[in-house]
């Protein structure tokens, strides 16, 4: 056996070896960058929720207390008190956050699923380069040749392809705990303290009592009861409604950030990064931008 045909040898059963190992490990992860992408998609998911869920209650506080008015009616004398302008603010902001986490949410799950598809596709895929790989190197046509450096090529690409969204995400995280995190966290604790007296504002009612006569001597001091206690309840609203507002725009920028870096920022420069790729081992000439060109 000459050198060439032994060097053809270890070469393709080097590429058949290799594609039996992937054809029978499906779903073949990397032992660090998966783990840390799956804990970052994990936590990213979980944190937006939560802020979703605390964003929701606040609005359903808010709109509890929209839909419904203050009636004092003992004995059939009521007045009737509505807070529904005062919380319009809040409620405004409430809605367009929601939105932003909803997309942000979104964002990510997409992202994860893209991932998951990737694990299980990308080496399957490899697989079958590295099989047919493994039957090309035993031809010395110069087409052939060609065609073998190509699928070479194709692979690496591959491999790059499927590094990139993980590292992608492993920025993320690194971004999300070391900037973005703990404002999140400071926001949301503010928006807890700033709203606790909505809560109050919603659940004032008059309390039961038995037979007519029994109301109408108490009417005067349930009435100013019931008045101190709203008056209270709408004052301390009022007083923190900007620190309320406040929040809700904390967060809203904050995701509206993070969601700028995952969706717009970092997917540019994976893909910067591959076309660079591209055009090194294919010697193409692809451009990020395509520039028109007008006739004339």
């Amino acid at each position: 056996m000459n050198q060439s045909t032994r060097t053809q040898l270890i070469q393709s059963g080097i590429c058949f070896f290799i594609a039996i190992l992937m054809l029978l490990s499906s779903g073949l992860r990397f032992p660090y960058i998966d783990n840390a992408t799956d804990d970052y998609f994990s936590e990213s998911i979980i944190e937006a929720g939560a802020a979703y869920a605390s964003c929701r209650v606040l609005n359903a506080s808010v709109s509890v207390v929209q839909e419904s008015s203050l009636h004092l009616e003992p004995a059939g004398v009521g007045i009737s008190l509505a807070v529904g302008q005062v919380l319009d603010p809040i409620n405004d902001m409430t809605e367009r956050l929601s939105d932003i986490l909803v997309t942000a949410i979104t964002s990510i799950g997409v992202q994860k699923l893209i991932y998951e598809i990737a694990i299980s596709v990308v080496f399957q895929l490899l697989a079958c380069l590295l099989l047919l790989l493994s039957v090309l190197l035993w031809f010395n046509n110069p087409k052939v040749a060609s065609l073998t450096t190509t699928l070479m090529k194709v692979a690496v690409l591959l491999v790059i392809a499927r590094t990139c969204l993980p590292i992608s995400a492993l920025a993320n995280s690194y971004i999300n705990d070391n900037f973005f995190a703990e404002k999140i966290h400071e926001a949301r604790a503010e928006l807890s303290i700033g709203s606790a007296e909505l809560e109050k504002l919603g659940n004032l009612a008059l309390p039961e009592i038995d037979g007519v006569l029994g109301t109408i001597e108490n009417s005067t001091s349930l009435l100013k009861q019931k008045s101190d206690e709203f008056k209270a309840a709408l004052i301390n609203t009022a007083q923190n409604m900007s620190q309320i507002v406040e929040a809700l725009l904390k967060l809203a920028y904050l995701y509206i950030g993070m969601f700028l870096i995952q969706i717009i920022i970092l997917p540019l420069l994976a893909f910067w990064l591959m076309v660079k790729m591209t055009n090194s081992l294919f010697y193409t000439h692809i451009t990020m931008i395509s520039h028109g060109h007008s006739g004339s």
